[in-house]
């Protein structure tokens, strides 16, 4: 019992020392990567003509370089308001009355959204930092 809690405490210093601790810790050598956080979209979610509820979701963009920043900066508004008009589509249709949000299907919608727009080798990745439905 005595050599297999010296073995144990032994195993745990050699886990523990700073060399291989700074192994297990180095990324991998790929690129950089580059986001672009975009402002919030908030919007009204109307039910037989009458406001019923908001949502609001906030996006960051994985984006390919830096160069292409600018580039995405200048198309924000029209990235926005594309982005706007699926979300607004997505929580106006029934089935999402009352239940429970899907990040997992906005974070789809998005990406696509966003690689439809400004291409699929500027917009990498899409991830939505917040979330929220109020009312509907």
């Amino acid at each position: 019992m005595r050599k297999l809690f010296t073995l144990a405490v032994v195993l745990l210093l050699i886990g523990a020392s700073p060399s291989v601790a700074a192994e297990k810790t180095e990324p991998a050598a790929s690129g950089e990567n580059v986001y672009l956080k975009l402002p919030p979209i908030t919007a009204t979610i109307f039910r037989e003509q009458l406001p019923a509820g908001t949502f609001t979701v906030a996006v960051t963009l994985q984006i390919d370089s830096e160069g292409s920043r600018t580039e995405i900066l200048e198309d924000r508004r029209r990235l926005r308001d594309t982005m706007f008009r699926e979300l607004h589509a997505m929580f106006e249709r029934e089935e999402y009355t009352g239940r429970k949000v899907n990040v997992t299907a906005v974070k789809r919608r998005m990406l696509l959204v966003a690689q439809k727009q400004l291409g699929k080798d500027v917009v990498l990745d899409l991830f939505v930092n917040a979330l929220s439905r109020r009312g509907a």
